[in-house]
Order: C-alpha cells, then structure tokens, then sequence
C-alpha cells in the first residue's frame, strides 16, 4: 500500500490492544507495511458508561444492543465511507446476519471463550457466615444468557448456603465494572475471561498502567473460571473480527496470511447455530471447542420457552462399529468398580498458596488441609467440585474431565501460582505440569463383573481397565471407550489403538455406539 493501513476500533483499553494485536500481527507478515489506528466510541459506549454518560437510557439487553448493531455501528459507517480499511470488533458483539456491504474475513487465535466471577472479599465472608441463607447473591451482569445459566449453577458451585442469586445490571469498561463490584453495589460481577487476559498480557509498555489497575483491583476477589458445560459462552466470545467491504480484495489476501482457519470456523459454527435457534436476544449460550479427536458443542439456555442444554462430539477419527445395547458394558454400576478407596495418612501441612491444587477426587483432598483464601483448588471434573464447594471449598475451575489444562489457562489470573500438585491415588497418572501425591490407595475387595457377551466396552479409569484386563486378557480385542482425559493416557497403553476411542461421557458412548 502506498499509504498507512487504518484500523478502526472502539476506544476502550481492550479494544485498542485487540487492534494493537491484529496491527502488529500484519506487520510481522509485512515489516514495511504502515498502520494508523482510528480509536472511537460506540453508540453504546456513550449510553452505557464507557464514555461520559448521556442523559438518556437504552435498553440493558446486552442481545437487543448487538441486535441493533449498537457495539458496531459507527465502525461500519467508517468502512462504507472509506475512512478506514480495517475494522476490529470482539466477534461476540457483532449483529446477526453478516452485512451485505463487508464481511469478516480474518481472526486470530482464539482467547479463552469462558467466563469468569469475581465476588468481592466481604461478600465470601458473608458466605462463609452463612448470610446468603437470608438475602440473595447479588451478581452484576446485563447478559441473559449468563443469568439463565448462571443461577442454578452458583446454588451449589459456591461454598456456602445460597437461597437464591440475582442478576443486576452494570455498564463500563472492564475497570469501571469492577470499581463498581468493590464499591458495593453487589456481591459478584462475570466478565469474559478473554478480555482479562488481554488486559493483563498487553504487551505494549503504554497499557501498564492499566495492567497494574486491574491486578489491584483482582486482588480484592475470589476468582472462579466457570465451566463450558455448565456456561457455554455468548458465539464469538474471545475472538476478533476482523472486518472489511466486500470489495477490498487486496485486504483479504492480506489478511489470509494472520487468519487462524480453526479460530474462524469455531465462531463461524457458533453463530449459524444461533441463526438457527433465532436472534441474538435468545438466552442461549452456543461453544465449540476443538479436542485432539474431533470438536464438541455446547448448547445451554432457554429457547422457545424451555431449558436448551446439549452436548454434541463430532468426530474426526472413525467411529466404533455400532451394537446392539445388551451388548455394551458401561461400566457405571457400583459394583463395576472393584476398589474401595482408602485415605493414606498425609502428615505433611497443606503448601504454601504459591502451589495450585488439582485434586482428581473430593476424597484426594485431606480432610485436615483447609486451602486458604489465596490457595488455588481446581478439579478435574464437575462431581468434585460439588462435593468439595459442600464442604467448604472455594473451586476456582474445573478441567470438565477434558484433561488437565488448569495450569495453562489459570497463568494470567492467577500469577502467584509457580507450582501445581496434583492429589490422585497412590499410583495415579502424573500431571503434565508439576507433581503427584498420592493421598488414598485403590484395594481390590470385588471380583470384576461377568462381560460374557458384550463387545463394547467403556472405561472410567485405568485402574478398572487394568484390573478388567488381568482378569479376561482376550478383551484387548473388543472395542473400547473412554474419557479423554487421564483414562484415555493410560488406556491407550494398554489397548490396540484401532479398538479405542476417546467419548465425553457414558453415556455419549452408549448413544453414539447403540445400534
């Protein structure tokens, strides 16, 4: 180009490092490329707080906003007349359909699409007292979708009696949101997680102001990364659009070269799935996810007045040849699992809060360790987070039986964290980051149960598997499933690989096996 490229961007701190980043990503495609950034607010920046207020009020429908392109409108009015090339949007708050004078053509790698609650020290000591019996939670957010999914979920996600939850409205930037939680208008605020990160890893010397701001401001919280399962995520959320007319070939070549194809057609799914389901009023929250063996959705919210909640695994390996039901073995029957599980004596003290705790069970968790306020605890899947938030626990996320990624996706929020110590059994599958200790040992006192005419089999941990094998060698030629996580790591060294296949659950196995 013989002149500077202009990306346009809302004006709030997260938007100019979001087009900082797609900037300086064309730049290490094109070191001689010039780029010029245009910085304004949005019609619904002015209504709602992010820039200095109006007197009137709109509507705090966070859908009907996007609806009437209220994050957008100005951005595209500066496209169509030319007064910048490029627009940079968080894809989530783009309107439904695609515009007929631009298109999104490019993105980068995704965030971290979850979100998270932050509840304000004084609030989760009035949990601990037991004062939320009596009056509700109060949880800034304008989003329908979280407040669908949200409220039956913190009933029992957070360590204390909680009698009911209520969503209040909050307008601002990310800061201001959070100025708001610790002045006392609530108890708990969610914000995307994705925009914490960006804020927090700007790497640009002019953002450290605010990076520090935020850091302070966290400090004063208790931190929960909720669940995917539980709280899919608005579609889109943690991607950039990246925007331009239609009729700008030269840019969409440009572009192709930073577009990540996965980031792109993960949204692209999520949004066509909305499209299906309506608008982007339905409290609906649509996430797909890639794995290693294909890609899981997650639908949950309400649509056509009833609850939504499913969760779909599309392969791209083969499937297992399909049974009849009487011939697969699940394996969820109590007396399937032929171990009681004893608690070994753990003299040692908890650690320091510098060491993050991944607990595999409820029971891994000594009885006398009492993680304290700053101590991460995270757990692998969403049984033990129930049963430890029942005792008293704070979770701050949940692997979703996925495998353990805690580690990488806790850095930015939590950076006192330098070690992870994972609390399984005595002979349980290391993590990959940090170190083992096993708390409780697994004692065979069953035989394992007849599995004469079955041919599919699934799994619920390597030790069943092992024991299954010792006992009826010729099974390695039967068909297997199992999780994805730590079961899949020892099952695949334990069976044909032709014969195992990784499935979210039990029964997503029987479904997708059943003939």
């Amino acid at each position: 180009m013989n002149r500077p490229l202009v990306i346009g961007a809302r004006g709030s701190e997260l938007s100019q490092i979001q087009s900082l980043q797609v900037g300086e990503a064309l730049r290490a495609q094109d070191p001689r490329l010039q780029v010029r950034y245009a910085f304004s607010a949005a019609v619904a920046d002015v209504a709602y707080g992010f820039e200095p207020p109006r007197a009137e009020r709109i509507d705090w429908n966070l859908g009907a906003i996007n609806r009437r392109g209220g994050f957008a409108l100005h951005l595209h009015e500066q496209l169509d007349a030319g007064a910048i090339d490029i627009a940079v949007h968080s894809w989530k708050d783009l309107p439904l359909p695609d515009r007929a004078g631009s298109a999104v053509v490019a993105t980068l790698p995704r965030a971290d699409p979850r979100d998270v609650l932050l509840m304000r020290h004084a609030s989760v000591a009035a949990l601990r007292a037991g004062e939320f019996a009596q009056r509700p939670v109060r949880v800034l957010s304008c989003s329908a979708r979280r407040r669908v999914n949200l409220a039956p979920f913190l009933l029992w996600a957070l360590p204390g009696s909680v009698s009911t939850v209520d969503f209040v409205p909050v307008r601002g930037d990310i800061e201001r949101r959070l100025r708001t939680l610790l002045g006392g208008e609530a108890d708990a605020l969610v914000i995307a997680k994705a925009a914490l990160d960006r804020l927090l890893d700007a790497p640009s010397p002019r953002f450290d102001a605010v990076r520090e701001r935020i850091r302070g401001l966290l400090a004063q919280c208790r931190l929960m990364v909720t669940p995917l399962g539980i709280n899919p995520a608005a579609p889109g959320q943690g991607a950039l659009a990246i925007e331009v007319c239609r009729d700008r070939a030269d840019l969409r070549g440009r572009l192709a070269q930073i577009n990540d194809p996965q980031s792109f057609e993960l949204v692209r799914r999520e949004r066509a799935r909305l499209a299906e389901l309506g608008d982007d009023e339905t409290p609906v929250g649509i996430s797909a996810v890639a794995l290693p063996f294909g890609r899981v959705e997650y639908e949950r919210g309400e649509h056509a007045g009833r609850d939504l909640w499913r969760e779909t695994l599309h392969r791209n390996e083969a499937p297992l040849p399909r049974a009849a039901r009487g011939r697969l073995w699940r394996g969820d029957r109590p007396e399937a699992d032929p171990f009681v599980r004893e608690r070994l004596p753990v003299t040692r003290p908890a650690p320091p809060v510098d060491t993050a705790l991944l607990v595999a069970r409820a029971d891994a968790l000594p009885a006398h360790w009492h993680p304290d306020d700053g101590q991460l605890v995270w757990t692998a899947g969403l049984s033990t987070w129930r049963r430890l938030a029942a005792r008293g626990v704070w979770v701050a996320g949940c692997d979703e039986s996925l495998g353990e990624t805690a580690a990488q996706g806790a850095r930015l929020l939590f950076p006192q964290i330098t070690r992870w110590l994972k609390l399984t059994h005595l002979e349980g599958h290391r993590p990959p980051r940090g170190d083992a200790l096993g708390t409780y040992a697994l004692r065979a006192v069953r035989d394992p149960l007849p599995v004469a005419g079955c041919s599919h089999f699934f799994w619920h941990s390597g030790s069943q598997l092992r024991v299954y094998l010792q006992r009826w060698p010729g099974l390695r030629d039967a068909w297997h499933g199992c999780g994805p996580g730590n079961t899949w790591q020892q099952a695949r060294e334990l069976l044909p690989a032709a014969r195992l296949r990784r499935f979210l659950s039990a029964e997503q196995f029987a479904t997708e096996v059943a003939a």
